[in-house]
């Protein structure tokens, strides 16, 4: 049976490469707030992998910045635009489409740093996580960082669960559709309805399922602690980059053992 993440970035790929599109007008910040990390850490340069890279709204600045990056996602559509971008800012980068469930049969050699960005862990369930980390772990170079950041907590939607919700770019509006949390379970279950602007009106496009775990801050540190990471610190945001708060979403640091 195919997981909702088939329909969702790749048949029906083109609904949600408007949505990265205008993440393009805010990776500032995420990049920003990376190279922070990484300079505190003292990593000025090296290999690093954008596990979920989307159309490169990450990995490309960051590449632009000096670093040797690799990209991996899903989506066809995504890298082949993330491509376009690479070209279009004279940047080298590797950029590869694939499942991150099959991480290690992707990418070669050892990494200086690894980072999910977006919400990009929870799709397929813990089991397979645990495996991607331990199989982050494997590609990392010791000492080497994880980061997961601009991730939803477990914590923070109990605080601030909204139903039903709208997001719109400038040719779609998004309906988040009959949402529902199961807080025993952390799993967030969402209907997307898909409305194309046809000036004032709205024509339907499409809807789609989607479905994620979601974890906390604990269970990550737990996750990562038995895939060989160390826990480093973790931010309430990558804008001001402060202390986490008991209900922030998840910006965290790891280090590999």
């Amino acid at each position: 049976m195919r997981n909702w993440t088939d329909r969702f970035f790749v048949r029906r790929s083109e609904l949600w490469l408007h949505f990265l599109d205008r993440g393009w007008q805010r990776n500032k910040v995420t990049v920003r707030a990376i190279s922070k990390i990484l300079k505190k850490q003292g990593i000025n340069e090296g290999r690093l992998l954008d596990i979920g890279c989307g159309n490169g709204r990450i990995c490309i600045p960051l590449a632009k910045k000096g670093y040797r990056v690799t990209g991996v996602d899903i989506g066809p559509t995504y890298i082949d635009d993330a491509r376009k971008r690479a070209v279009k800012n004279r940047t080298e980068i590797e950029l590869i489409c694939g499942d991150m469930r099959r991480l290690p049969r992707l990418v070669r050699g050892k990494f200086g740093v690894a980072f999910s960005v977006w919400t990009s862990i929870g799709y397929y369930g813990k089991k397979t996580d645990e495996k991607l980390f331990r199989d982050v772990a494997g590609l990392l170079k010791k000492n080497g960082l994880f980061l997961i950041l601009n991730t939803m907590s477990h914590e923070f939607l109990l605080n601030h669960y909204c139903p039903n919700l709208f997001n719109e770019t400038e040719k779609y509006v998004v309906l988040h559709r009959d949402n529902s949390f199961d807080r025993y379970r952390s799993e967030n279950l969402e209907t997307w309805v898909f409305y194309e602007k046809m000036g004032k009106n709205l024509m339907y496009v499409d809807e789609l399922k989607v479905r994620l775990r979601i974890y906390s801050h604990a269970e990550l540190v737990e996750m990562a602690s038995q895939a060989g990471f160390d826990f480093v610190e973790a931010y309430d945001n990558l804008k001001d980059m402060t202390t986490a708060k008991p209900d922030s979403t998840i910006n965290m640091v790891f280090r590999r053992s």
